[in-house]
């Protein structure tokens, strides 16, 4: 099979994995994204070490897997808002363990561990609290934000292969251009116009505004994980996903667009 239809044929697994598991049921929806967690966190474990950069997996897997976990027994109204206060003793933790290694550099250890929490784990926490806006699961808000990604990345890559011809921020990511960026800007934009005809949950110009952070923090966090790779000279975080990469290559401009994404909805959409 030649590379082009290993990733037709992956694409199309990875989108109705990803939105099946987001419409079918809220702990299908639950089960997807921690699966991704862990397997992002992994990954992250594995450029970290490629950079050799010491660190301790099991603390980045755990307060990852917490803040994620918390969040949605939290939003889906089966734990109280006071879970999320045993993250102090298990911080604690994290930073006592750190007086019984012998070797290595705390101040690298500590940081590089407690990254995935705020590269990983934190992100896809706020999932859930799209999915459960109102009190009650429901797909659209999440399955939006992925959908308008998708759309984004897709404009962007054809605006720019057609008319693309100024470079947008060559220092990181060569092949992005100013023409690309603001045609996957407009194409998201007009997704999301077609988005408020259908599902009337917001309406036009809060879909608009929706669709417009997520464009821009999309292109922000693909950057960001280029700027990532690119510093330990790595192509892919991974290669799970054949003709993709890994994990962190699919969700990089998600796990940007995601907190600033549930920030508008719950402070300026009620």
């Amino acid at each position: 099979m030649n590379n082009f239809w290993q990733r037709v044929l992956t694409g199309i697994l990875f989108v109705f994995i990803v939105a099946g598991g987001i419409y079918y049921h809220a702990f299908s929806f639950f089960l997807v994204f921690f699966l991704v967690v862990v397997a992002s966190i992994y990954e992250l474990q594995g450029l970290l070490t490629n950079a050799n950069i010491k660190n301790n997996f099991l603390t980045m897997l755990s307060v990852g897997v917490f803040i994620y976990l918390a969040s949605f027994l939290v939003k889906s109204g089966i734990s109280e808002l006071s879970i999320f206060f045993l993250i102090v003793p298990l911080i604690s933790l994290v930073f006592a363990l750190e007086l019984f290694k012998t070797t290595g550099k705390p101040f690298e250890s500590l940081g590089t561990s407690l990254l995935s929490a705020l590269y990983v784990g934190a992100p896809f926490a706020f999932l859930h609290s799209l999915g459960f806006h109102d009190g009650v699961y429901s797909f659209k808000l999440p399955l939006a934000v992925f959908i308008l990604v998708w759309i984004n990345d897709t404009g962007a890559y054809v605006s720019g292969v057609t008319i693309g011809r100024h470079k947008f921020f060559e220092r990181i990511s060569p092949k992005k251009t100013w023409e690309g960026t603001i045609g996957g800007f407009i194409f998201t934009l007009i997704t999301a116009y077609v988005l408020s005809i259908y599902w009337t949950d917001l309406n036009v110009s809060q879909w608009l505004i929706f669709g417009g952070i997520t464009s821009i923090m999309a292109v922000l966090g693909d950057l960001l994980e280029s700027m990532f790779k690119r510093s330990i000279g790595v192509k892919d975080s991974g290669s799970i996903l054949p003709g993709h990469g890994g994990f962190l290559d699919r969700f990089d401009a998600v796990i940007f667009a995601l907190p600033m994404a549930a920030f508008y909805i719950e402070i300026f959409v009620r």
